[in-house]
């Protein structure tokens, strides 16, 4: 996504976002950096990100009806794949154990020279990285969340097919990466989709008839179910006892809704003459599976993070969700699943793109820019796939909500009752 701003007065006159060129050749950083080391591939992956550069600035300029010879600097705060691959270096040491990047900081230089379709004279700054996973966006959104000069010891957490974590405050950070996996964005579900039109976003069921109300991003038939649906789904098919903590169907529901299907047990979320796509629209075992493997990445991630640092859960003030799919969650849901620690709601904060606007204060502030440098200098980085107690904690976290029913007292406490119910009722 990019914005065009007025460096006078700070205003934003346009904003627009696409999909990354990119994606034809692989949805995560690591496919795309085995691409790259292909013969042609970094070329061609370096085309594939200007292109998609280029198609935004144009946008921008529709949308602000001005000329392109108006545009006078740009920023941009991307993952150090992403910024590596606009810069045309070889990623490939970001994927090999000791997992330094080639480059963490890069120089300003004309944007032309990249092949970005503005005039000569702009120059382009990028948001610097902290390691292989860890990049100019996470500092973007560290520098546009102001953690860095505050007191208050902060969870910052950035979700999506790479799950970025920092903790601190104004005396020091420390940031960790996990691979959730693309499950948030819809990726290894049977009828996953992007969070765009006819998605699925919300989900209610009914605990005595176990039919759900849905909810669609645009109000039109559906067509498949978002990230942040998946999550609204599972939580509520666990709270009304249509599956059990380790993400199974109860066999034996007096409803329609649940049945075996050609792929396993699968719950039936939209009937086939009500969807845009002319067929049932569910959600399987393997589905709620792979939701618990991506929630348990992130989760083990907060704990391993914190234990790393000498803290626990309890220590923290509060919690800042990033990113666009971030301010899709409901927390109540994402605290039911375990994807989220159970702290007191009022203690999360959402902040939205991060990186958008770390990159837009940047734009504006040389202070801001020379603040970002000093933050990705200062971040200490954990590297979790080398931490032995990521993987213990990755697997005690593959559970609804946790294996350690004390992380989530107040939710196991409800499921257990919610049961007690249930089993009353089926009998």
């Amino acid at each position: 996504g990019g914005e065009l701003i007025d460096l006078n007065t700070g205003e934003k006159l346009a904003e627009y976002a696409e999909y990354n060129a990119q994606l034809s050749y692989g949805e995560d950083v690591i496919t795309r950096i085995i691409y790259s080391q292909k013969p042609g591939g970094l070329k061609k992956m370096q085309k594939l990100a200007v292109e998609t550069i280029n198609n935004i600035i144009s946008n921008l300029m529709k949308q602000a009806d001005l000329n392109i010879a108006n545009v006078s600097g740009m920023t941009v705060a991307g993952n150090t794949t992403m910024t590596q691959l606009l810069g045309e270096i070889y990623p490939q040491y970001l994927r090999e154990a000791p997992y330094v990047p080639t480059a963490r900081e890069f120089p300003p230089g004309w944007a032309t020279d990249l092949g970005i379709n503005v005039r000569n004279h702009v120059v382009l700054y990028a948001v610097p990285c902290v390691a292989s996973y860890v990049g100019g966006d996470i500092v973007a959104g560290i520098l546009s969340s102001q953690i860095y000069k505050q007191d208050l010891l902060t969870l910052y957490i950035d979700i999506g097919t790479n799950g970025e974590i920092v903790v601190g405050n104004k005396d020091w950070l420390t940031t960790a990466s996990c691979s959730a996996g693309p499950a948030f964005e819809g990726g290894g579900i049977k009828f996953g989709m992007r969070a765009t039109t006819g998605a699925i976003e919300k989900v209610f069921i009914n605990p005595s008839t176990y039919e759900p109300m849905i909810v669609t991003i645009g109000k039109e038939k559906a067509k498949g179910i978002c990230g942040s649906g998946l999550i609204n789904l599972v939580s509520e098919l666990l709270s009304c006892c249509i599956i059990d903590q380790s993400g199974k169907f109860h066999r034996r529901l007096n409803s329609e809704r649940v049945r075996k299907g050609e792929e396993g047990y699968e719950y039936v979320l939209d009937w086939a003459d009500e969807t845009a796509i002319g067929q049932d629209i569910t959600i399987t075992e393997a589905d709620i599976d792979n939701l618990i493997r991506a929630k348990a990445a992130m989760f083990a991630g907060y704990l391993t993070l914190l234990e790393s640092v000498g803290l626990s859960i309890n220590d923290l003030d509060r919690i800042i969700i990033a990113g666009g799919f971030g301010h899709s969650i409901n927390i109540s849901h994402a605290i039911t699943l375990g994807l989220m620690p159970e702290i007191p709601v009022e203690k999360y904060y959402f902040l939205g793109n991060g990186s958008l606007l770390g990159a837009r204060l940047c734009c504006l502030s040389a202070e801001l820019l020379s603040d970002a440098h000093e933050l990705a200098r200062g971040m200490t980085n954990i590297e979790l796939s080398e931490n032995p107690a990521f993987m213990d904690k990755y697997t005690a976290s593959q559970f609804l909500p946790h294996t350690d029913g004390t992380l989530f007292s107040n939710t196991v406490s409800s499921i257990e009752c919610i049961k007690e119910q249930w089993e009353k009722k089926e009998d």
